[in-house]
């Protein structure tokens, strides 16, 4: 996946540099004419944008990159470019670390990944295990409304295939325990989201009464 670019706004750059918004819109456009001018591409400096007022009135302004910033700099002199050199290479990092801190909160994929499927050696140990747990459940089932065991698999799968794309489910088994499974259901041994809604609708028709 391609990182999102980073950029400031021309707002907070006129700030920085101390100049009127709208002066630092004349330079900038300026930058461009003459980048154009010579067949570069500003975007990689200057992005067109707007921003609200405060009266909510939608203005126009630049969203400025990095490289963005370092162009505006070369273009000062004095205490004013040192200035704001320090205040941009501090705002982009202070951005980075909150992205970074953000990155470092979300789960890994290992861990997103065990707590969806199970391991090859889990499914050997296991198989069948959902559907031995969860058989006098079945039976009560199938003798509260009437159903046969094949009838009431295809609700499950019915079931299932609202939310998950069983099809896919097979491919992903296959690739992770290198042969397909038997019957349909067997999807379940392999995997914990799956087991985990098929339970769920088992316990709701539990509650049910009749004729459903």
């Amino acid at each position: 996946m391609n990182q999102i670019e980073q950029t400031i706004t021309s707002v907070e750059v006129a700030e920085m540099v101390e100049k009127t918004h709208a002066n630092l819109l004349k330079d900038i456009r300026r930058y461009c004419k003459q980048l154009g001018e010579v067949n570069i591409d500003f975007s990689d400096f200057f992005k067109e944008s707007t921003y609200c007022t405060e009266q909510k009135k939608e203005l126009p302004c630049y969203d400025v990159t990095k490289k963005g910033c370092e162009f505006i700099a070369h273009k000062l002199t004095g205490v004013k470019g040192t200035a704001f050199t320090a205040r941009y290479i501090n705002r982009f990092h202070d951005m980075e670390e909150t992205i970074k801190q953000s990155q470092a909160a979300l789960p890994k994929k290992d861990d997103l990944f065990a707590d969806c499927y199970i391991s090859k050696q889990q499914l050997d140990a296991s198989r069948g295990a959902w559907f031995r747990k969860n058989n006098w459940k079945l039976k009560i089932i199938m003798e509260q409304f009437g159903w046969t065991r094949k009838f009431l698999y295809h609700k499950i799968l019915v079931e299932l295939s609202d939310i998950y794309d069983l099809e896919l489910e097979e491919k992903f088994y296959v690739q992770r325990f290198g042969y397909r499974p038997e019957y349909k259901l067997d999807l379940l041994d392999g995997s914990k989201s799956l087991a985990r809604l098929a339970t769920g609708y088992i316990n709701y028709l539990l509650t049910e009464e009749g004729d459903y």
